[in-house]
């Protein structure tokens, strides 16, 4: 159930293509299938970073068994993406991790 939000103040040109992007790349990169990778994209969102407005995004990446041994990977991986998809300085990036129980995370009628 891995569930990939990225917060951006700049329009996103073409956010069906990073929405494909993203959600391929969030697949490959936790191993999971990608039927159940859902990804969100917030853009052209008034927001401030370090008191500047420049180019910037905050990414929230939640994951049922996500280990905190994988951040750094994960963190260098999605900051790779929005640099490359977008031109964002890794310095403008700030990534949420978070790993819910099974039990506080709903599908189809149940939890997992």
């Amino acid at each position: 159930m891995p569930y990939l939000h990225i917060h951006t103040n700049i329009r996103v040109p073409d956010t069906d293509a990073l929405l494909q992007t993203a959600s391929a790349e969030v697949a490959a990169a936790l191993g999971k299938p990608e039927s159940y990778v859902m990804v969100e994209i917030s853009d052209a969102r008034p927001m401030l970073f370090a008191g500047s407005d420049a180019p910037l995004a905050f990414i929230e990446l939640k994951s049922l068994g996500l280990s905190d041994s994988k951040t750094e990977a994960l963190s260098a991986r999605l900051s790779a993406l929005l640099t490359r998809e977008l031109g964002l300085d890794a310095t403008r990036i700030y990534i949420e991790f978070a790993a819910p129980e099974r039990a506080m995370f709903g599908w189809n009628g149940g939890t997992f």
